[in-house]
């Protein structure tokens, strides 16, 4: 496509050997190339492809290509610079109205988008004019290519998972979550806090003056969506399921605290990149049988040996998903298992509905508890 495109392959099934076979296609010269992606933690991993890529095709990335890592977070800023080629890692990362700054911005010899899938429906107000993610990709590499994690799975490029839903209910007994402010903190029940929320997330529907139900329905939606990512009794949960598993672990979560709860070693932004590049290490010398991260793991992370993905807290994206499973790379002969947790008759349902819709070529099992899942997991060892 004239050097400029997305490819949207499923994780695991070689995004970076590709960008790396296209920037094997530019001139050796003192151009500067970039890989942007949207965390740090993602260079690691990159270096490391790059090692492997050097050994499978005789080549030497390093000292023929003048590649710069840099993160959106930075590249936004930059003005009238010119570059060879432009690796989007995640580029649906970069897909909003600040971070895609640098694509209109700048100028580049080539461009090639990498994604698992791009949510084209997201929308954003520039100026009193709406575009959505798919309008701003088509501008900037549009898809030209897709490769699904369900076709992987029907070539047998991706793993074999099977997916366990646990179920579980909101605890409305024990006073073991925290509520009230700063100054006046209390104690009640989990359903006590979701369903006080959840009442005022829909009452802020009706009221009349727009800007003020706008900010209402925000800030009602922010607060229960917290409490379903804080939920004491979803720590208790992955505990107990933790006790019965073999293998190595993920664990995500969209709350660092609830993650810590779990266990120390979780990579985040909270760390020092040495602290997190030594858990890191730590994991895949097997040293640590488990690791947690809310963000810095989702994304272009192969971890050694992983066995299990469990799944604490999530949205309803798609994309997410698919880059949570795809940590669980081939592992010999080993059927990967992945968890997810269900807080029935919440919120949660229709996240995990949506995020859920077209993952359908997967062996899906569901459990009523987490007891009920572990005589499930046992019988599939």
């Amino acid at each position: 496509n004239d050097k400029k495109g997305t490819a949207e392959l499923a994780t695991g099934t070689g995004k970076t050997i590709l960008a790396l076979h296209a920037l094997c296609t530019m001139d050796k010269d003192d151009c500067v190339h970039l890989f942007l992606a949207e965390t740090t933690e993602r260079k690691k991993d990159l270096l490391a492809d790059i090692k492997l890529y050097n050994q499978l095709f005789n080549t030497d990335i390093v000292n023929d290509y003048n590649l710069k890592f840099y993160c959106y977070q930075t590249v936004y800023k930059w003005k009238d610079r010119k570059f060879g080629l432009v690796i989007a890692d995640e580029i649906h990362n970069s897909l909003s109205p600040k971070y895609s700054e640098f694509f209109f911005n700048n100028k580049y010899d080539a461009i090639i988008g990498l994604s698992a899938t791009i949510d084209r429906k997201t929308k954003y107000d520039i100026n009193g004019e709406i575009v959505t993610k798919g309008s701003l990709v088509d501008k900037i590499a549009p898809s030209i290519y897709k490769y699904s994690i369900n076709q992987a799975k029907e070539d047998g490029v991706g793993r074999k998972l099977n997916v366990y839903i646990i179920s579980q209910e909101l605890n409305s007994i024990t006073k073991d979550f925290k509520a009230g402010s700063v100054k006046n903190p209390f104690m009640q029940t989990e359903k006590a806090a979701y369903d006080y929320w959840d009442k005022e997330h829909k009452r802020s529907w009706f009221l009349e003056d727009p800007e003020m139900k706008s900010l209402k329905i925000r800030i009602t939606a922010t607060k229960r969506s917290n409490i379903l990512f804080n939920l004491p009794s979803k720590v208790k949960t992955v505990i107990e399921l933790l006790k019965s598993i073999s293998g190595k672990s993920i664990l995500f979560g969209n709350s660092l605290d609830s993650l810590l709860k779990v266990t120390p070693n979780v990579v985040s932004s909270r760390n020092t990149d040495d602290k997190n590049s030594y858990i890191r290490d730590q994991f895949d010398k097997g040293m640590i049988q488990l690791i947690g991260s809310f963000k810095k793991l989702r994304q272009g992370a192969n971890l050694k040996e992983l066995d299990n993905c469990i799944i604490m807290s999530y949205y309803s994206s798609e994309v997410h998903q698919i880059q949570q499973w795809g940590r669980l790379r081939q592992n010999g002969d080993k059927v990967g298992s992945v968890f997810i947790l269900l807080t029935k008759d919440t919120q949660e349902e229709i996240w995990f509905s949506k995020m859920m819709e077209n993952m359908t070529d997967f062996n899906i099992i569901y459990c009523d508890d987490v007891e009920d899942c572990i005589k499930k997991y046992k019988e599939n060892e």
